[in-house]
This record gives C-alpha cells, structure tokens and sequence, in this order.
C-alpha cells in the first residue's frame, strides 16, 4: 500500500532558526546601515549567511568593514492586546 502525505513521518528535519541581523558595512569609506534577516543554526551558520549576503551586495570591493550591532534570534509573539482591536492576529 502506497504512503499517504499524512503517513509519512518527518523526523529529523529541522529548518534553520530565522535571524535579525542588523550592521553597519564600511565600503569605499560610505558607510551603510543594513537590517537583514538570515537563517542558521548557530552564530557562526548566520556570519557565513552574512558573509555570503555581503559578497553579492558588495562584488567590486575588495575590503568591506563589518560592524554588528545586533545579531538575535527571532520569536515570534502575538498579543492580542498590542492590536486593540484593529484586527485580528
């Protein structure tokens, strides 16, 4: 008998955890503020997303200073109460 999409188990699967990384690039002596969201498991799986995100914003530059302000997990929360009726989450 065939598997149904209900029968299989997944298992083992774990997506990457989503990420606010906000910085600061020091290109060509311009700096430019990012805020961006990345995915990993770890701090070191999101500074190799950021590395990548940099190499292909920035392909002409040969040094890009990096300044994190602020790299967290996102959460997500819903309250009711921040809506006060306006709509419904």
């Amino acid at each position: 008998m065939e598997e149904t999409w209900e029968d299989i188990a997944w298992e083992g699967e774990t997506l990457p955890k989503e990420w606010v990384v906000e910085y600061i690039a020091l290109v060509d002596g311009e700096k430019i503020h990012h805020l961006s969201i990345l995915y990993g498991e770890d701090h070191q799986d999101v500074q190799r997303s950021l590395l990548h995100e940099l190499r292909i914003a920035y392909p002409g530059s040969g040094r890009i200073d990096v300044t994190v302000l602020r790299m967290e997990e996102t959460v997500l929360e819903t309250d009711a109460l921040h809506f006060d009726g306006d709509c419904i989450p």
